[in-house]
């Protein structure tokens, strides 16, 4: 029954509105591609901005040539846990300015002003202020100057002026009396200052050392890929040779396989001996502190110097020159004082005191100096301690303090000696390796190439050549740690002797000492 009904989507279309459709829909369309393509030309200028932004930021720095002197200054001048010594050095250096600052004199001013309200009325019957001048100076002995000059201007019914100085004096004469009790602050700083220039000695020492070291082990990878590299190509040169015997009928297709699987392995070393490199590399870098993407070539030579160090010279050295024995006898001298502080310290406290007053009042400025009055007074003030276990402790405390002092350095003394002993026999055991590894090298390549002209007149095998090329690596191998070995025996002996800045040339003063 509703076939006759027309809905409004059955409805005649309009011709005009069908047109309009038609251009709007086409219009759209042609915003819409327009917008599809600004669109993508942004995203190509994007990607490329990005691409090149991403060459730029991942460009590698330039290889970087080093010598181990070039590495040192490098250390010294990037070295972040140096960098943060020479800082405390900062901290250090005012903390002495402040201690010797005890004798220079102290001056303060002090304005004020102050209101007067009389008969509880809640109005300003009076306005004052003044000015108030204080100058202080401790003495080398104990004792303390102080001079205080008062201006104070009062305004009641007319203006008045009034001035007031005081000159005291006081002067310990048990307690906190004496040059030694009172100078004992300002030498032990110094003594402080001694030791903190002898820690920033230390860790220039230890860092130049873990330099010198990282330095050798690059070098030492660096050798190691050389030789594994050469190895393997020995290793390629004797298959090739094998496939010639088997053409030509001289050696059986077996006997390869041994030979195969030595190049296998010796890939192998190679791709070992460049992962060692790198670590090595990283390694050095982390304390030169530089981009770890730096390619660096390590361009020292490894020099070989005979040195025939004495133990008693040695141990003399050490004892002048170590940083860490100077210091055990500075803190023996400031535990001495600490001491002898706290004897001082457990004494009555007797002081001598002297005041002078001079007091001046006018209706003005002008009219001061009429009226002069003064007076003056000497005394004696006593007090005795009685049941402070306080200072019975300090006094305990620096006691078994300063034994502990003397028992450190003694047993340092020892250690001093252990050290310097073992580090002459290393250097010296070091030096004859050196002549056993390099005859050990020398004859493991005579026996390798013997052994290969063996093999080239079919009387040898390829397992015997195998055999001797492992050899051979082992004692070129053992030739550079052994050498590397003794010029790290070196460096530890210079570390022991505390000689380590005077063998670089190293000045610590114009680092931050």
């Amino acid at each position: 029954m509703f076939e006759n009904v027309k809905t409004p989507h059955q409805a005649a279309p309009d011709v005009n509105s069908q047109h309009r459709y038609v251009r709007l829909r086409t219009g759209y369309k042609t915003m819409r591609r327009a917008g599809f393509f600004f669109l993508a030309v942004l995203m190509v200028v994007q990607s490329a901005s990005a691409v090149l932004g991403d060459q730029q930021a991942g460009q590698e720095p330039p290889p970087l040539d080093l010598t181990l002197a070039d590495s040192i200054s490098l250390a010294l001048k990037n070295n972040r846990n140096l960098l943060n010594t020479r800082l405390s050095r900062i901290v250090q250096k005012y903390a002495l300015k402040v201690a010797e600052d005890k004798f220079w004199p102290d001056a303060t001013v002090r304005p004020f002003t102050q209101f007067t309200i009389l008969d509880g009325e809640n109005r300003p019957d009076s306005l004052g202020g003044g000015l108030s001048p204080t100058l202080t100076l401790r003495v080398p002995t104990g004792g303390q100057f102080a001079v205080t000059y008062n201006n104070v201007v009062d305004d009641r019914d007319m203006t008045s002026y009034s001035t007031l100085l005081t000159l005291g004096f006081t002067q310990p004469l048990l307690k906190g009396g004496g040059v030694a009790v009172n100078t004992a602050s300002v030498k032990t700083a110094r003594r402080v200052e001694k030791i903190n220039i002898l820690a920033l000695r230390a860790a220039v020492i230890g860092t130049v050392s873990s330099v010198i070291q990282t330095y050798r082990n690059l070098i030492q990878a660096n050798r190691r890929l050389d030789i594994a590299s050469r190895s393997l190509q020995r290793s390629r040169d004797l298959l090739n040779v094998n496939q010639l015997l088997i053409q030509s009928g001289r050696m059986a297709e077996l006997d390869i396989v041994q030979t195969k699987a030595d190049v296998a392995t010796r890939e192998i070393s190679l791709v070992e001996a460049r992962n060692s490199l790198d670590a090595a590399r990283l390694a050095l870098i982390a304390i030169l502190d530089i981009d770890s993407r730096t390619p660096i070539q390590a361009t020292e030579s490894l020099t070989i110097n005979p040195v025939k160090p004495d133990v008693a010279r040695g141990i003399e050295a050490a004892l002048q020159n170590r940083p860490d024995y100077l210091q055990a006898l500075l803190r023996i001298e400031n535990a001495e004082t600490e001491l002898m502080l706290a004897k001082n310290n457990r004494l009555w406290d007797l002081s001598a005191t002297f005041a002078l007053n001079i007091s001046d009042t006018g209706r003005s400025f002008r009219a001061l100096g009429g009226t002069d009055s003064g007076d003056y007074h000497l005394g004696l003030d006593l007090r005795i301690p009685f049941g402070d276990l306080t200072l019975q402790q300090r006094y305990v405390n620096a006691d078994v303090a300063l034994k502990q002092a003397r028992n450190n350095l003694v047993e340092l003394r020892q250690s001093v000696d252990i050290e310097v002993r073992n580090a002459v026999r290393e250097v010296d055991v070091r030096l004859r390796q050196i002549d056993l590894a390099q005859r050990t090298r020398e004859l493991a390549e005579q026996k390798f190439n013997v052994e290969k002209e063996k093999l080239n007149l079919g009387l040898s095998t390829n397992f015997q050549v195998s055999r001797f090329e492992d050899d051979l690596v082992r004692a070129q191998n053992s030739e550079v740690s052994t050498i590397i070995a003794y010029l790290n025996a070196l460096t530890l002996l210079d570390q022991t002797l505390g000689t380590t800045l005077e063998t670089w040339r190293i000045d610590v003063q114009q680092i931050g000492g």
